[in-house]
């Protein structure tokens, strides 16, 4: 179903949950059923619980016309901030596949963050594999200077791939090489 710009869920709420700290609120994720993300994001602005839905807009084309849609970059992922309580409304959505518990949150929240800076940018974003090789590299000037990633080389093109490696999953973004240098161990 095609939803209109003005109908579609916050990617945060609240707006500033990637900078906020709740040690009675763990971080999770949940793993919804198929094309149902943005319905749990919904759901759980109305519900007052806290969630990040990282979304990129594609643009297609037909008859003349083009199209543009604002899609999960992560298919089939959300990702909320909530204690049992809260947990347990979430599942009664009936939105969500399963729910999985983060183990290292802080790490989760500098990936999150570092998701949301490169979505924020004007650089375009792509889904991507995950991709556990390469070189990292930390950004050092633009608009995403300090984020850090791996460095691929697609054509003649760089690209930054930002990993969330909770969910296995990753983002390309095209970045010139010139901004870019190694990570050191």
């Amino acid at each position: 179903m095609t939803i209109s710009f003005d109908q579609n869920p916050d990617s945060l709420f609240p707006a500033d949950i990637l900078n906020t700290i709740q040690k009675d609120k763990p971080w999770r994720v949940a793993h919804t059923k198929s094309r149902r993300e943005k319905a749990l994001a919904h759901y759980l602005a109305k519900a007052g619980i806290g969630y990040y839905l990282p979304m990129f807009m594609r643009q297609q084309s037909s008859h003349n016309r083009v199209r543009s849609s604002l899609l999960p970059i992560f298919n089939g992922y959300l990702f909320l901030q909530a204690d049992d309580f809260e947990r347990h409304i979430a599942m009664r959505s009936n939105h969500i596949a399963s729910i999985i518990d983060v183990g290292d949150e802080k790490k989760l929240i500098r990936e999150l963050s570092q998701i949301e800076k490169a979505l924020s940018g004007s650089s375009k974003v792509y889904p991507f594999d995950f991709i556990s090789e390469g070189q990292w590299v930390r950004v050092n000037k633009g608009p995403l200077k300090g984020v850090e990633g791996r460095i691929l080389r697609k054509d003649n093109n760089y690209r930054l791939v930002l990993s969330v490696e909770s969910i296995m999953q990753s983002i390309s973004v095209s970045i010139e090489a010139d901004q870019v240098e190694p990570i050191t161990s």
